[in-house]
């Protein structure tokens, strides 16, 4: 897949990053979240539209994934929002079309959100994922250690339970998978 690209969001992609976060959802969670919850958190409106248009415009902090000029999956990142991880960056969320998974997306996904955490100083990182979600394994070959769960509140709704993963060597960890896809991309 050398066509691949990855490349910051722009703020008039704002409602397709939402078309990708609701479908994934949808497909994600589906029996690990109740219907009602993930139909609640996933509403599409004008007004989700525009403060995420805002987000983009100011934070800068999304990385999209693009095949043949489509956007097919994209991740958030910056500051940890977990208080026994002040001084660590988070990839808050990595989102991909369920066609395009296991395709080594996600890894070039964290290895560009990992290497603009480290041009801003972070020396650790977190990533967090929902306990039961398949994406825990993917979680784990980025190289991080589970050290914990915590509570998972979108909006203040209880969802369940998170699992954390810490990298206490975030140079190491991008060294690492910057590895993976090099060795993926010369045993094809």
């Amino acid at each position: 897949m050398e066509n691949i690209i990855i490349r910051k969001a722009y703020p008039e992609e704002a409602e397709r990053l939402i078309d990708i976060n609701i479908k994934v959802w949808n497909t994600t969670y589906n029996g690990l979240i109740p219907q009602e919850v993930i139909d609640k958190l996933q509403s599409k409106n004008l007004a989700r539209i525009e403060r995420n248009k805002k987000s983009i415009k100011e934070k800068n902090n999304i990385f999209v994934a693009e095949i043949d000029g489509k956007i097919i999956g994209y991740s958030t990142y910056g500051k940890t929002r977990d208080e026994n991880y002040t001084d660590a960056g988070e990839i808050y969320a990595g989102y991909i079309l369920d066609d395009y998974q296991k395709l080594g997306i996600g890894r070039k996904l964290a290895v560009a959100c990992m290497e603009e955490m480290i041009k801003n100083g972070y020396t650790t990182l977190i990533t967090k994922c929902l306990k039961g979600n398949p994406s825990n394994e993917f979680h784990k070959s980025l190289g991080g250690e589970f050290v914990g769960q915590s509570t998972f509140e979108p909006l203040g709704i209880y969802v369940g339970i998170e699992n954390i993963y810490y990298h206490n060597d975030l140079l190491k960890s991008l060294k690492y998978n910057k590895d993976k896809i090099e060795y993926k991309n010369i045993s094809k």
